[in-house]
């Protein structure tokens, strides 16, 4: 089955992160995943800004419009995409909703930096039996799901001790990783703020603080954004050492040896192995995931409950700073 599809915001994410790269390699937005996806047809999209609609149009050859309203009423979409600013997902969610009341929604992370507000959302797909899906994109990169069998299985022996590296916002950047180690280690069981910090901007902090999981413990550590980019994480297991950097698109796993020049001790292989991952076109998979979801088959992609767990995880770090 083919599902109509609609992008509601065509900004970075929405349409012009990879509008200049090669669409054989890079799938960054959601227009060129929905695009190129054949279990989708992207059937128009909607801006406010004109330039960005006539680029939509010039380059995917389908309407674009000013207003929600007149894409719902014009194209009855069965997948809508929420690519606006976070502040807005509440109004566009609701007005969707309220007019169109497509199969599943596709939201832009975090639901809302206010948790009365992410529940609200929640239950209102729930109520309209509306699938909603958050774009933590991570939860469905193949090397994403390939750790998480690795630890499924005890490859990765578990506890863990961990250090994940975040920047721009707990909820904005780090509820990233908080996701995806929900992914590989479990539940989050409670959590000890290290240090307030300071924050990104006014409603989004950037504490260092240390949760525990069902399967291990993470130091989550700001980095200065205003002096250069870092995410990522480093798992150290009983079984070796994971590594998940430059936001995943490195991912490495080096086991326990023996040391040939010291019998007795145990080293981590200096050589490693290079776990693949799907960065380059991870847009693709995650619509890929949300088509497997659909059709009744398991998935890999991050649903409207599981980002509220996030967001409810977070909202209790930031009333205890």
């Amino acid at each position: 089955m083919t599902y109509s599809a609609l992008v509601v915001g065509l900004g970075s994410i929405g349409m012009e992160t990879d509008l200049g790269l090669d669409p054989e390699r890079f799938v960054f937005s959601h227009c060129r995943a929905l695009s190129q996806h054949p279990a989708y047809e992207l059937a128009g999209a909607v801006d406010m800004d004109e330039r960005r609609r006539a680029a939509f149009e010039e380059h995917f050859h389908r309407p674009a419009f000013s207003d929600v309203a007149s894409a719902l009423r014009a194209l009855s979409p069965e997948v809508v995409v929420v690519a606006v600013p976070t502040k807005a997902h509440r109004g566009v969610l609701r007005e969707i909703l309220d007019l169109g009341r497509p199969l599943a929604v596709l939201c832009e992370k975090p639901l809302s930096l206010d948790l009365a507000e992410a529940r609200e959302i929640v239950a209102a797909c729930y109520a309209t039996g509306t699938r909603l899906y958050v774009n933590y994109i991570r939860h469905s990169d193949p090397g994403v799901e390939d750790v998480r069998r690795r630890i499924s299985d005890g490859r990765i022996e578990t506890p863990v001790k961990g250090v994940a590296w975040y920047s721009k916002g707990l909820f904005n950047n780090g509820s990233h990783f908080v996701e995806l180690l929900t992914v590989w280690l479990g539940q989050v069981q409670g959590f000890e703020v290290i240090d307030g910090g300071c924050p990104w901007k006014a409603d989004d902090p950037e504490p260092d603080v240390v949760l525990s999981f069902e399967k291990g413990r993470v130091h989550f550590l700001a980095a200065r954004e205003e002096a250069f980019s870092h995410y990522g994480v480093e798992l150290v297991s009983p079984s070796g050492r994971l590594r998940y950097d430059a936001g995943g698109e490195l991912v490495t796993w080096q086991g326990v040896v023996e040391n040939d020049l010291f019998p007795g001790y145990r080293m981590l292989d200096p050589t490693g192995e290079r776990v693949p991952v799907g960065l380059n076109r991870i847009q693709w998979h995650v619509v890929d995931q949300i088509h497997a979801d659909l059709e009744g088959r398991p998935s890999a992609i991050c649903t409207g409950r599981q980002a509220l767990e996030v967001i409810e995880q977070l909202a209790a770090i930031r009333n205890a700073l």
